[in-house]
């Protein structure tokens, strides 16, 4: 199944997925980076005397694991239903916009062949045998 996105690019669910699945990876590769500094920021705070408004405290309690609120599958999942929704709104706005060109089109129409009929015929009386 192809999703069209508003930008006009096809993308596959596959594609969709593989970008979460890069998108979720370096988000963890982040925190544990971040985890890894902030251990070794508080190992250097206990051997050198610093102010304790530039440190944050080591306890145990303050350094809780991240854990994801959705899973990949999940995320998949609410992005997919969110680009639908996108597309439904995206072609309804379309649909209505064409129509209403439509209208004006036909009112053209109408109004143009109505002036080529009173050009040619005038004020003539019309009968159903001219």
């Amino acid at each position: 199944m192809v999703v069209l996105t508003s930008v006009g690019v096809n993308i596959s669910r596959e594609q969709i997925f593989q970008n979460l699945r890069q998108e979720y990876t370096r988000y963890h590769r982040r925190r544990q980076l971040e985890g890894a500094f902030n251990q070794s920021e508080a190992g250097q705070s206990s051997e050198v005397q610093t102010s304790s408004s530039l440190t944050a405290p080591s306890s145990p309690g303050s350094m809780k694991k991240d854990q994801p609120s959705f899973s990949l599958r999940q995320v998949g999942i609410l992005c997919e239903r969110l680009l639908k929704d996108h597309e439904e709104k995206i072609r309804e706005e379309y649909e209505q916009i064409l129509n209403t060109k439509l209208e004006e089109q036909y009112e053209s129409f109408v109004k143009f062949t109505h002036d080529q009929i009173m050009r040619r015929y005038g004020a003539r009386p019309a009968s159903y045998v001219s």
